[in-house]
């Protein structure tokens, strides 16, 4: 298929018009392939990168086949609640008429409950939340025809596959199904050759190779790890991105980071799983609306955020695995957009990296450290370009005024300095210590009697020496020798209570006294 539009692919006049409403003319990849076998009925094993454009992939074959029957047709499953309430705000965008029943933990039964009362169409939610409502009958899957499995690897990562094989042991045998996963470990493959049937399956390159990343440049840094985070401010003084996705390993760390980015004048705040409903709704609001420059995460409370141009995703230190760097990485790049994956390291994670990049075929290019003169450098340059194309009529009769006053030029530089003293400068990050070249081994100089050309290492040998060997004679006077000697005198260990004590210098019995 050769198509460069919707409308050539075959939707329908409705999901054009919403479509180009929000600005998609030219779909992905991705949702070129499956359309037309999603259209026809056939399951689908899709094994693209995130950020691809999966769910309207899915999304848009699945609401063609819909039907106004007013029971749940379609099950959708994802790994969080917020790829779950992702999905259903994209489906909802581009059918303005359905309701998705949105079944996730950390919200109210109430509105669920309501949504499966009055016979919502599309169920989306994580297997969590799915399973719960099936054990408290209030979910019927016996009249659900599609199924979607989006981003099965990442389920299988937090243990959910379980649930996933019982949830789909409750659907009627022969619904069509969607498997969508990065990556296809040997659980994935087995799981799709249970439940999908003669599936049209659709790689878009190899899972982590570099055809997945070609929009998204990799720029590590070598940095210690206690000098991380005053590294990441630095790099984001300097460069200034317009946002940024932070990833830590753990959850102590996310609220330290954006603390630290807090004190350096940075919009920063905190993602992790201890944070209720309400809070991360709107930490991930404000993200989205561009209120929160900067989100300091961790990989379990990242899955499912998607905000468009996203242009930088940061690796406080990397991942145990490389798919979940891959995973991370795809938040920027995506649908076409140029996107940076920095990772900041130490050397251990640097050979790691390395390696990672060879396995994947990644481009790496490595960055320095940020100096302090160098932000100053780059804070002027950006402010001279935000002069120059600043217009205030209204202030034209008071410069006129302190022109009057002062020279221009020390008139201009104390404007200035009211607008930068207060900025944070950055931090004095020592470079790291380069590691010094394994020096040569000297050659060896033998010694008197031994070979010449011998080297440690090498087999041994015995010296020849012009004095006669002599048999090992045993030492005299040994230990044993001793012991075997007779003793002198009687022995303690022969006395008896009936025998009268001995004096030592006499050998005779002590005499009792009267």
């Amino acid at each position: 298929m050769n198509t460069s539009t919707f409308a050539a692919l075959g939707c329908s006049e409705p999901f054009l018009v919403a479509l180009d409403r929000r600005g998609f003319t030219t779909p992905t990849p991705v949702q070129e392939a499956c359309f037309q076998p999603g259209l026809e009925g056939r399951d689908l094993l899709v094994q693209s990168r995130t950020g691809s454009g999966k769910t309207l992939a899915f999304g848009l074959p699945l609401l063609h086949r819909l039907t106004p029957d007013k029971h749940p047709q379609v099950l959708i499953l994802a790994p969080t609640r917020e790829l779950a309430q992702q999905v259903s705000e994209e489906l909802a965008s581009v059918q303005p008429r359905l309701a998705p029943a949105l079944l996730v933990g950390g919200l109210s039964y109430v509105p669920q409950l309501k949504a499966l009362h009055y016979g919502a169409s599309v169920i989306v939610g994580t297997p969590g939340r799915v399973m719960d409502h099936l054990e408290r009958q209030t979910l019927d899957l016996s009249k659900v025809s599609m199924v979607v499995l989006d981003e099965c690897d990442e389920m299988l990562n937090m243990g959910f596959i379980e649930d996933v094989e019982r949830i789909l042991a409750r659907i009627p045998e022969g619904p069509q199904t969607y498997l969508f996963s990065a990556t296809l470990p040997a659980p994935i493959a087995s799981l799709a050759k249970r439940f999908l049937k003669d599936p049209f399956k659709i790689q878009l390159g190899e899972s982590g190779g570099a055809t997945q990343h070609a929009d998204i440049t990799h720029t590590p840094c070598l940095v210690a790890d206690h000098l991380q985070t005053k590294a990441l401010v630095n790099f984001l003084l300097l460069d200034e991105p317009s946002s940024a996705l932070i990833f830590t390993k753990m959850k102590q760390q996310t609220e330290t980071v954006s603390e630290a980015l807090r004190d350096a004048g940075l919009a920063a705040d905190y993602l992790h799983g201890d944070l209720n409903q309400g809070a991360r709704n709107r930490i991930m609001s404000s993200f989205k609306e561009g209120k929160l420059r900067y989100l300091v995460a961790t990989d379990v409370a990242a899955r499912g955020i998607d905000v468009e141009n996203m242009p930088l995703v940061v690796h406080m230190g990397i991942p145990t695995q490389f798919e979940n760097y891959i995973h991370r990485s795809g938040h920027t790049g995506r649908a076409g957009a140029k996107g940076t994956s920095m990772a900041l390291v130490s050397f251990k994670e640097s050979r790691i990296l390395l390696a990672w990049g060879r396995r994947g075929g990644l481009q790496l290019d490595w960055r320095g450290l940020p100096t302090q003169a160098e932000i100053r450098l780059a804070r002027a340059k950006r402010l001279a370009e935000r002069v120059a194309r600043q217009e205030a009529p209204a202030f034209l009769d008071l410069a006129r005024t302190l022109l009057v006053e002062r020279e221009p030029a020390p008139l201009v530089a104390a404007l200035l300095s009211l607008i930068e003293d207060e900025a944070h400068g950055g931090f004095d990050i020592p470079d790291m210590p380069k590691t010094e070249p394994r020096r040569e081994k000297k050659t060896f100089a033998p010694r008197p009697g031994e070979k010449p050309g011998w080297t440690p290492g090498s087999k041994p040998f015995e010296a020849k020496s012009e004095r006669p060997s002599r048999p090992y004679q045993k030492p005299t006077n040994s230990f044993d020798d001793r012991a075997k000697a007779p003793r002198k005198g009687p022995s303690p260990f022969n006395r008896t209570e009936d025998k009268a004590p001995l004096d030592r210098r006499t050998g005779k019995p002590f005499k009792k006294k009267v």
